[in-house]
């Protein structure tokens, strides 16, 4: 039999007290180990050497509660059997100044407290109170120091409670793995504040996140060629109850496939200090309401065009087809700088005038006047046509 080799039943039986029925009053069953030496030391007390048939032998110093064995495997086996009435209650008790062990391999196991631990029960309003004792319990008045070398040290229960009262420290020489069931478990971290540095942070998120209670969220790069990309099939949806601002140092672009919308409640207002260019494949159309009451601003529509070149328009519309303005009231009033030029229509009449207090086109409902300036005048009605000049020539 080789060192640390399970013992066999016999011996197992030996080493917890029941030594065979021969010399002593503690022996007791047959086919056992043979007793070579017997010696009733005290009352209670007694010492044997014995023989399996296996070849293993052993000596014992035991009483009915207790023995100390020793075989020929180097094995020292300390057992403590039921409590008595004068006993401590099977308890193995070691008191010294200091422990020194160097062994080849070290196996405890502990089939646990009788019930379960439990020494004390209180039974209040039909629930039952219990205080229940550790199976194992390791108490250190000090710092505590475990090393594997060049091995794995692991830890398995139920329930693994890490209590560290200042600070918890995990450190790893290089990777750090957490798993929570079979990809199926919850992982919650409680904390006030949680920092977090590292050179990449990765995340394969198969079900949802979720981000609440959150009264800022801020990121900030460093890197000049950093990039932030959202990719989804799906939909995105950002609902601000307060401003939303986009400071954009670079070009700034959208690309939409289907319908571009924007809907704002007050004020819109745009303003691009460079140009503007504006590019519809399909048709366009604006409505301008004029309802917003409280605006600076009386007419409904106003376009302000700064100065051009010479010879080159401040507006120019290039039309394929036919330019029409309708208006419902009003009309059209087309005047130049300091009202030197005019072209005006309504429903009641048409103007057009060159200069101040030059030529001018008026018609109307009552008569159609080509006048230039107080001399000269052509005026047509239905009752009739008169003609001033300083000069008339009919050819």
């Amino acid at each position: 039999m080789s060192t640390n080799q399970p013992l066999s039943t016999e011996t197992d039986k030996a080493v917890k007290g029941e030594l065979p029925k021969g010399e002593g009053e503690y022996s007791g069953w047959a086919g056992g180990p043979q007793v070579e030496y017997f010696k009733q030391l005290t009352k209670d007390i007694s010492f044997s050497a014995y023989k399996f048939p296996d070849g293993s032998t052993g000596a014992a110093l035991y009483s009915k509660a207790w023995a100390f064995h020793a075989d020929n495997n180097n094995n020292f086996i300390f057992t403590a059997g039921p409590p008595s009435q004068g006993g401590c209650g099977g308890k193995l008790i070691q008191k010294t100044e200091a422990i020194v062990q160097q062994t080849g391999s070290v196996s405890t196991h502990v089939t646990g407290r009788k019930e379960d631990g439990v020494v004390d029960k209180k039974v209040k309003d039909g629930d039952v109170e219990e205080s229940k004792l550790p199976a194992y319990s390791l108490k250190v008045e000090g710092d505590i120091f475990i090393e594997s070398v060049g091995g794995e040290v692991a830890l398995k229960g139920d329930v693994i409670t890490l209590n560290a009262l200042n600070t918890l420290n995990l450190k790893s020489g290089k990777d750090i793995n957490i798993q929570a069931g079979d990809n199926s478990g919850k992982v919650t971290i409680n904390c006030s504040k949680y920092d977090l540095n590292a050179a990449f942070f990765n995340k394969n998120v198969t079900g949802g996140e979720y981000s609440k209670g959150s009264g800022e969220n801020e990121v900030e790069q460093y890197n000049s060629g950093s990039t932030t990309t959202l990719s989804t099939p799906g939909s995105v949806n950002y609902v601000v109850n307060g401003d939303y601002t986009v400071g954009v140092k670079g070009d700034y672009k959208q690309i939409v496939d289907k319908n571009y919308s924007i809907e704002s409640k007050k004020d819109y207002a745009i303003k691009i200090d460079g140009d503007y260019s504006m590019e519809v494949g399909g048709k366009a159309k604006t409505i301008f309401n004029g309802v917003n009451k409280q605006s600076t601003q009386k007419e409904a529509y106003l376009m302000k065009i700064g100065a051009s070149t010479k010879n080159i328009p401040g507006f120019l519309i290039d039309s394929d087809s036919q330019v029409k303005i309708q208006t419902a009231m009003d009309g059209i009033v087309v005047e130049t700088s300091k009202q030197t030029s005019k072209l005006e229509l309504n429903q009641k009449e048409f103007i057009v005038s060159v200069g101040k207090k030059m030529g001018e086109l008026a018609i109307n409902q009552l008569e159609s006047k080509l006048s230039f300036g107080q001399t000269a005048s052509i005026s047509m009605s239905a009752s009739k046509t008169s003609i001033k000049g300083t000069a008339i020539y009919l050819n």
